[in-house]
């Protein structure tokens, strides 16, 4: 039998891959937690961000917390060195991961570096309309706000950048929760307040105060000033890597010299690594692996593949060495 009704032409339409990150199901996947538990991921996040900044500028670190539930505004406040612009705009780019932490093996509190591209579009999946995030960092007042495009029905970014008069330190960043998200922050409020108080006591080093609706509620003071632990900015050890990982990291450097059309050497990414800035440990592994002078990007073909065997003795050195 033939069919006379007509046929669909179906078309190829483009879709937004910004509109991926802007959906709660995404949202869930990234932080692994359901919407209810967002404000503590708030939390968290910008507390190990704070703290990461701080012990990297060898600063004891002061985090300072204020919650509105009348204006849904979430801030917390560092005395660190402060966001950098470049890395604001950096981070409002969804097509790009921009991580300090993703391709390093190491005890950081984070690894895959997503904290802030998370942590920016919630307001906005909560509410289906507009969210809104400032951030104020090194002189600059960042306001972001996520809204839909109507003709494309796709989320867009408005991103505004206010000048500041310089002088004060750190990152001040508040997330706008929406009114029709309202009770999940009330509901988020005793377990906002222990996990703010739980970061003193794993953190011996820190200050911390947390004001909910106009009431100190957490005020910790540091028990251990000169807590000495590992930090993000102290070199990474070969023992910490396979043979994917070392691939990964070693392809991840060589990537950003192209980038900025660098080509740093064998010898000064093996300086690099803990216990290898001796020039003597250097020279034993660089005439081990006949690497002596040859650049990082040597370690790849021109089709971005890497080189048989030459990772493999970088690592089995490196690791010997130690």
């Amino acid at each position: 039998m033939v069919r006379s009704a007509p046929l669909l032409q179906r078309v190829a339409f483009r879709m937004n891959r910004l509109a991926e990150f802007c959906s709660e199901k995404e949202l869930v996947a990234q932080t692994g937690h359901a919407a209810e538990e967002w404000p503590l991921v708030v939390l968290k996040e910008l507390c190990d961000n704070a703290l990461d900044e701080c012990e990297e500028a060898q600063i004891a670190p002061e985090i300072d917390i204020t919650v509105s539930t009348a204006t849904g505004a979430i801030t917390v406040s560092d005395n660190g060195r402060g966001i950098p612009a470049e890395t604001v705009r950096d981070v409002l780019d969804y097509s790009y991961r921009v991580s300090s932490r993703e391709a390093y093996v190491s005890p950081t509190r984070g690894a895959q570096g997503n904290a802030l591209k998370t942590l920016i579009p919630m307001p906005f999946v909560l509410n289906h309309k507009t969210g809104t995030t400032v951030i104020d960092a090194a002189a600059v007042r960042h306001t972001i706000t996520f809204r839909v495009d109507q003709l494309r029905q796709e989320p867009v970014i408005d991103y505004e950048p206010l000048p500041l008069v310089p002088g004060e330190n750190g990152t001040r960043l508040t997330v706008f929760w929406p009114d029709s998200a309202s009770s999940i922050l009330d509901d988020a409020e005793e377990r906002f307040l222990q996990i703010a108080d739980d970061f003193a006591w794993i953190n011996p080093h820190l200050r911390i105060r947390v004001e909910w609706d106009g009431e100190i509620r957490v005020d910790r003071q540091p028990s251990c000033l000169d807590w000495e632990k590992w930090r993000a900015c102290d070199p990474t050890s070969a023992w910490w890597y396979d043979l994917p990982r070392l691939k990964r990291y070693i392809g991840a450097h060589v990537n950003r010299d192209r980038e900025r059309d660098d080509d740093r050497t064998v010898r000064e990414f093996v300086s690099e690594l803990r216990g290898f800035s001796g020039s003597a440990k250097q020279k034993a592994v660089l005439e081990e692996t006949k690497l002596g002078r040859a650049p990082l990007s040597s370690l790849f073909d021109r089709h971005g593949e890497a080189q048989p065997g030459k990772i493999e003795a970088l690592l089995g050195c490196g690791s010997e060495a130690q």
